[in-house]
């Protein structure tokens, strides 16, 4: 088993890296629309309208996909979600997932949690299930609760923020011994991708 696990966010960050790389590294598991474009280790998704959308394609069937248990279709192959985290966003659930299967390092990419400028942050902006590229950015503290939580719960596993954008990391996070930030350089020297 691979001692690093790969958690995708969908923030602008995220295109720094090409998810096959990373895959011959270790599981890397992400969140909704990625799908379409690359084959995860473990696609996590939590709107039901997305959620939907990846078990009527077949994706379910052939990869492993974990939603809320009330998003899933019978029969379509979709995973439940530990209850644990009812409520908690994707890309979290993606990090509580990975912890679960113990992995002891934990690497979050394209957790970018800000934006650049006024307007949403996410790669898949415009597409369905999604806010269009014009609505206004998303205030990111339920992500840091949830990540944090997250990070408190598993004390023997590290957690890294990897690229932050524009080098925001919460200050909740930064205060926890588990957690750590990489720059971008450093870690495609570890990786050595």
């Amino acid at each position: 088993m691979s001692e690093f696990a790969f958690i995708l966010g969908n923030g602008e960050t995220r295109l720094c890296f090409n998810p096959q790389d990373l895959q011959s590294r270790g599981p890397v598991y992400a969140c909704n629309r990625v799908y379409q474009e690359f084959t995860p280790d473990v696609l996590v998704s939590t709107d039901t309208g997305m959620a939907r959308e990846i078990q009527e394609s077949g994706y379910s069937q052939k990869n492993v996909h974990y939603t809320r248990e009330s998003n899933i279709i019978p029969g379509s192959g979709a995973r439940a979600l530990n209850p644990e985290y009812t409520g908690f966003s994707s890309g979290p659930n993606a990090l509580a997932l990975a912890a679960d299967h113990g992995f002891p390092y934990l690497f979050l990419i394209g957790f970018d949690l800000v934006s650049q400028d006024q307007y949403v942050n996410n790669i898949y902006a415009d597409t369905p299930h999604y806010v269009n590229s014009s609505a206004l950015k998303m205030n990111p503290e339920n992500w840091i609760k949830q990540i944090s939580e997250i990070i408190q719960k598993y004390k023997n596993q590290r957690v890294i923020h990897v690229n932050p954008l524009s080098g925001f990391t919460p200050v909740s996070w930064l205060t926890l011994p588990n957690f750590q930030v990489m720059d971008i350089a450093g870690f495609k020297f570890m990786l050595n991708i």
